[in-house]
């Protein structure tokens, strides 16, 4: 006979799941898959196959560690628990100093940063078609395709500096394109309501400036698996696309590197991406004091000595995550730029790709069109999106209390034999639209 408590927690794991959500922690951990999207799999899966996609657990393997304790290759690949992190020094615990991506273990950590998953269905079944000129996948684009222009580009935001940056570069009409980075830095989210994060990626769009990706978390494409890397990009499509109603075509790899002895070119090629690279590093991540930031003014200025307007182009690499960068290199930039006689474009334009080329919708897999692409934020459409957002919100708290009420019921119920139990479970599990099978019943089980 199966119990009312044993019931409960099966039909609780049904309905967590038919909810969406997969949330970084206990759930995602118990499923066997903490924050992945497609472990076990090749892209593309339908969404419905998503929940089915990893085989349940081994339990008697799986070791759990407590907050203190060690884990991760240096303990024998042991596990921290469900609500914990395993740190980049190898030890189990909570808060930034634990979580932060991408130095948590995330395969460790089930609660790392780098195993959250936004809201919302997952994109791994949208089409991919190519278009346009610009190069997809390959070695990576590291110049601009149209002489005397300059492309300025910036990693790993949004953060707390962008806001000024993109008054700066309103301020000197210059255009940017940022590679955006979705969990990195604990900053919660680029789609998280309660940050600013999302009226900052509007503005971005409504400014004229070029979004790009730079994966979930931050993570080495190159040292990670073939799905491990899907994950990262969709998961940064989801995040997306539930900004700004569509996601980007370019990307930028983590470390500005993506092997193809490592899968990652292959890979990102089936997903559909321009591979964007750079020509100069400002190094701006190792200059982070007034003082030191001359060395990266001095490479920039280098760089341009040994070009020519007439037949160079730069597309140059700098990050919006350290102040430096933001109040003193982009003047700079932007002034020995021009001086120079540059003209400065988004990375899209500086290749000549039409503005909608940059992006994807997520209902077709087509591009956007180019008056989508620049809508701005006080429109009639942006607004719908917004609302949009908030109605999907509701949507799925209600469909989580509907799911617990199912849930309650279910356990009240509880009183058949563990077979008819596992049945009706796995009827439940048909009418809610998931694919539920008796090992991952069996499996929460023990």
């Amino acid at each position: 006979m199966l119990s009312i408590g044993l019931a409960t927690s099966i039909v609780l794991q049904l309905t967590l799941l038919a909810a969406g959500r997969a949330e970084a922690g206990p759930n995602a951990a118990e499923l066997g898959h903490a924050g992945s999207l497609v472990s076990g799999t090749r892209f593309p899966l339908a969404a419905k196959d998503v929940a089915a996609a990893s085989p349940p657990i081994d339990l008697g393997l799986d070791r759990r560690q407590n907050a203190g304790d060690s884990c991760g290759p240096t303990a024998g690949n042991a596990s921290c628990g469900a609500d914990l992190c395993c740190s980049a020094a190898g030890l189990c615990g909570t808060g930034r100093d634990f979580c932060d991506a991408p130095a948590c273990q995330f395969e460790y950590g089930p609660a790392c940063d780098a195993n959250a998953v936004p809201s919302g269905e997952n994109t791994t079944s949208v089409p991919r078609p190519e278009f346009g000129s610009v190069l997809w996948g390959g070695g990576g684009v590291t110049q601009c395709s149209e002489p005397g222009t300059i492309a300025i580009t910036y990693d790993d935001g949004p953060y707390i500096y962008t806001s000024e940056l993109l008054d700066i570069l309103n301020d000197n009409g210059v255009p940017a394109t940022f590679f955006i980075t979705s969990v990195n830095l604990d900053k919660g989210g680029i789609d998280n309501e309660s940050t600013d994060w999302p009226d900052i990626l509007l503005r971005m769009r409504d400014d004229g400036h070029q979004i790009a990706s730079h994966t979930w978390s931050h993570q080495n494409l190159n040292d990670i698996t073939s799905a491990q890397r899907f994950d990262q990009m969709v998961k940064n499509e989801m995040a997306f696309r539930n900004v700004l109603g569509y996601f980007p075509t370019y990307m930028r790899p983590p470390y500005n590197t993506c092997l193809r002895t490592a899968g990652c070119v292959d890979d990102l090629e089936t997903l559909g991406y321009h591979i964007i690279k750079f020509n100069v590093d400002t190094l701006d991540y190792a200059n982070l004091t007034p003082d030191t930031i001359q060395n990266s003014k001095d490479i920039f200025s280098n760089a341009l000595a040994g070009g020519d307007p007439a037949t160079s182009s730069f597309i140059v690499g700098n990050h919006d995550i350290h102040p430096q960068t933001v109040t003193n290199l982009t003047q700079f930039i932007i002034d020995e730029g021009k001086a120079q006689g540059y003209t400065f474009k988004t990375v899209g334009d500086c290749l000549g790709d039409p503005k909608g080329n940059w992006y994807r919708d997520p209902a077709t897999g087509n591009a956007i069109s180019a008056a989508a692409a620049a809508k701005r934020a006080d429109s009639a459409s942006s607004k719908n999106l917004v609302v949009a957002r908030a109605a999907g919100t509701a949507s799925a708290a209600a469909e989580s209390t509907a799911a617990a009420a199912a849930a309650a019921a279910a356990s009240a119920s509880a009183s058949a034999t563990a077979e008819s139990g596992s049945s009706g479970l796995i009827a439940l599990g048909k009418r809610l639209g998931l694919t539920v099978s008796l090992v991952n019943v069996a499996f929460v089980l023990f």
